[in-house]
């Protein structure tokens, strides 16, 4: 399994600004995460929109996270950006895939779905940021 480019950035956007209590222009967080810059830009806007970030504008402006790091779920990341759907689809694009009427891989494919929406929704930016602590 892998994210989309959009669903990465964001949570690598606030993994970063949620290690710091410390406010970053848009610019120094495109040359420190290497993010295209519009790319950046516009998630940053749909981060602001869900309130994941307080934007302070003016020269001396800039981005820093709100709220509580141990309240910010991968899920909830995920879904401001994008929504959920993506994970609950068909594993090989069927449409009327269910428990009702499974494809092939759809019993095989259901329980590790079912872990990784468990870990996305039990997932915090603060333990990530910790388990990147301990690594160092």
């Amino acid at each position: 399994m892998r994210f989309t480019k959009t669903a990465e950035y964001a949570i690598r956007i606030l993994l970063f600004l949620s290690a710091e209590a410390k406010q970053y222009s848009a610019r120094e967080i495109h040359e420190r995460l290497k993010i295209p810059y519009k790319y950046l830009t516009r998630v940053m806007q749909q981060l602001e929109k869900a309130g994941f970030l307080e934007v302070r504008q003016g020269k001396t402006g800039g981005y820093r996270c709100s709220g509580s790091s141990d309240q910010v779920t991968l899920s909830r990341i995920i879904e401001a950006v994008e929504g959920l759907e993506d994970y609950s689809r068909c594993v090989l694009g069927f449409e009327s895939c269910s428990d009702e009427t499974p494809c092939a891989l759809h019993k095989r494919w259901a329980p590790h779905r079912a872990a990784i929406y468990a870990m996305l929704n039990e997932t915090t930016l603060k333990e990530l940021n910790s388990d990147l602590e301990n690594e160092k």
